[in-house]
């Protein structure tokens, strides 16, 4: 939960900044989960937190490409 809100809060911060709507109002505003751009706010890569049926979300819009936490850290 902490996590989740550190995350929102920053997107809402970098959001006001710099003038852009966050990555999840623009392309996923009916997610009800949390994420987080990563990059230059372009939309290349996110991060998201959730359990499987967030996973799913993204799956049935078409992302197929989808890496876990515990695989992508050394």
């Amino acid at each position: 939960d902490d996590f989740r809100h550190i995350i929102e809060t920053h997107e809402k911060v970098i959001s006001e900044t710099i003038g852009k709507p966050t990555i999840k109002d623009r392309y996923f505003d009916d997610f009800k989960g949390t994420i987080k751009s990563l990059g230059a706010w372009g939309g290349d890569f996110i991060l998201v937190v959730g359990k499987q049926k967030e996973r799913d979300y993204f799956s049935k819009k078409g992302f197929s490409t989808q890496l876990n936490f515990k695989d992508t850290i050394i």
